[in-house]
């Protein structure tokens, strides 16, 4: 899943390998940005600027194509999904808050497919004075990566999660974009 912008709006693509093919999976006239599978495949969650809104919020939608996009988040802050947890119930995402630096943040999200779906309320993974953006759950969900601040400059660090135990910073000279190997 991508963002093409066609110079005046965003919207979320799908690139299938096999046939060599995109298809547009957004249709709204706001920017769709930043697309984040869930780990069954099943949707995309997505940032989006709709209902006219001055931040962005996470939205999610089913990958097939059907079905309408549904809000998951509403703040006046800007938010941008950046990863599930593997079992799909938890979602990780940046916001950039008015207050001060940005934040990992983590969105509950209960029910299935057949009985609805219902987000919770998110909660800080980390509240520090610091920036903190693009948490990537491992693939067994027991480390969390993200990129802080802390030291001065963006680093890479892990984290477990739930918890408990401490932090490692991984990276050796300023970082961007955590990504786990299978």
């Amino acid at each position: 899943a991508i963002d093409i912008s066609d110079g005046t709006q965003t919207d979320v693509w799908i690139y299938d390998w096999q046939r060599d093919t995109l298809s547009r999976r957004t249709f709204h006239n706001a920017d769709d940005v930043r697309p984040v599978w869930s780990p069954d495949g099943t949707r995309i969650a997505f940032a989006s600027r709709r209902d006219d809104a001055a931040a962005f919020n996470i939205y999610w939608q089913r990958a097939d194509g059907t079905g309408d996009a549904e809000r998951l988040t509403t703040s006046k802050n800007s938010q941008w999904p950046t990863s599930f947890h593997p079992n799909g119930k938890l979602l990780a995402f940046t916001e950039n808050t008015t207050a001060g630096p940005s934040d990992v943040m983590l969105l509950p999200i209960d029910g299935d497919e057949k009985n609805g779906w219902k987000p919770g309320t998110p909660v800080a993974f980390l509240k520090a004075p610091y920036a903190e953006s693009s948490a990537m759950f491992s693939p067994d969900g027991r480390w969390l990566a993200y990129l802080s601040g802390e030291g001065g400059r963006t680093e890479v660090f892990v984290q477990p999660y739930p918890g408990p135990g401490g932090k490692y910073q991984i990276s050796a000279a300023a970082a961007d974009d955590p990504t786990w190997s299978r």
